[in-house]
């Protein structure tokens, strides 16, 4: 369970999770989340006894920062197709592409991660 807290931390961007949170319009809920994160890291490095996320796995570690700018890059993409999406002046033609790229985004995303997102 450890195991997988970790690499699921360690998969997590918290600046752009930040980003993603914003959408939601509560700055109340996207604090409680981030706070939340930033507790969960902290134990876990503190019962594995770790000082960074992923530290006794190191191809994993490795595999993870080579797909970082890949899956951030796509992050991005989706940001900017989610809050497009959310404006009322968007042609059906505007509406239809973003679409297709946001479920795009959410696949490669995805991939990058190597799990759900």
């Amino acid at each position: 369970m450890l195991d997988n807290a970790e690499m699921s931390l360690a998969k997590t961007d918290r600046s752009i999770a930040k980003r993603y949170l914003a959408l939601g319009g509560r700055e109340d809920f996207a604090q409680q989340v981030l706070e939340e994160y930033d507790r969960t890291r902290d134990l876990v490095l503190r019962v594995t006894g770790h000082t960074r996320l992923l530290e006794n796995r190191k191809v994993l570690s490795r595999a993870v920062q080579l797909r970082d700018p890949y899956v951030d890059a796509l992050s991005h993409l989706q940001l900017r197709a989610l809050r497009a999406l959310r404006t009322e002046t968007l042609s059906d033609q505007d509406r239809d592409r973003l679409s297709t790229l946001l479920l795009l985004s959410v696949n490669g995303v995805a991939a990058g991660l190597q799990n759900t997102g």
